[in-house]
């Protein structure tokens, strides 16, 4: 979804019918939870709701204490008066995985911030929940030598492109816990295996043209292809990275950046 808001975005007084109506057909296929509210209800009704702390969160995320973990986090975010403290930790958490976590997490995190109000916090703070849940996570890593910005090129190469754009965007946000984030992602980075693909650049390809509406145009293609609906999200989520890596670019790799995304999106 925050994919699509991002290409709409490139013409925001003429947004694209076909992909609003992707995302709305996309949105209504998946199950909506109503039970948010209830349970911090629950946690204000017991009154264990004044008295946490977000390193016992940690702790019981880390060891896989799920069947505590629900009614801690709700007691922990009520703690904290609703702010997106517990939100944040979660985030640092999966990071820890970034191969897994990090897409998610960016675009979580984008989806948040295009309105940022209170009320969504609770609702936010359980979508990372529910990622993490039943997931074993490696231990927390030192900081590395090394940053997205020192294996892009490698990545537009070789790598995977839509986890290349999550990573580079999280390194360079503004985040209260920024300094957590950029440490996993350093590690990631630094254990990034590469190899050199025999890429032909495509030379005369229309991310080489200057048209405001390309990446839209291109969405619009995926939706209206005979792809299955999953497949159809996950082409728009590489178009999207693409999109994002096309600034950071050299023009000499735009040939290659163009024929990687044929590959993976045809």
């Amino acid at each position: 979804m925050n994919c699509i808001k991002n290409i709409i975005g490139d013409d925001r007084e003429n947004p694209s019918k076909p992909l609003l109506e992707f995302s709305l057909d996309y949105l209504c296929s998946f199950e909506f939870r109503d039970d948010d509210q209830t349970q911090l209800d629950e946690v204000v009704r017991d009154g264990i709701g004044l008295t946490a702390f977000l390193g016992d969160l940690e702790d019981a995320c880390q060891q896989g204490e799920w069947e505590d973990l629900q009614k801690l986090t709700a007691k922990t975010f009520m703690a904290s008066d609703r702010s997106r403290g517990t939100m944040d930790a979660f985030a640092e958490l999966a990071l820890q995985d970034c191969e897994r976590s990090a897409i998610f997490i960016f675009h979580l995190f984008r989806a948040y911030q295009f309105q940022e109000v209170k009320e969504d916090n609770w609702a936010f703070t359980k979508c990372i929940l529910e990622w993490l849940h039943g997931k074993a996570l490696p231990e927390p890593h030192d900081q590395a030598d090394s940053s997205p910005s020192e294996i892009h090129d490698l990545m537009i190469e070789s790598g995977d492109l839509s986890l290349l754009g999550s990573v580079s965007r999280l390194w360079e946000g503004d985040y209260v816990r920024i300094r957590g984030y950029q440490r996993e992602i350093s590690h990631w980075c630094s254990q990034a295996f590469l190899t050199t693909l025999n890429i032909k650049p495509s030379l005369n390809h229309w991310l080489l043209k200057d048209k405001k509406r390309k990446f839209i145009h291109e969405a619009e293609t995926i939706v209206k292809s005979q792809k299955s609906q999953s497949e159809k999200a996950n082409a728009l989520v590489i178009l999207e990275a693409v999109r994002s890596l096309l600034k950071t670019t050299s023009p000499t790799q735009f040939g290659i950046l163009g024929a990687r995304l044929d590959q993976l999106i045809r």
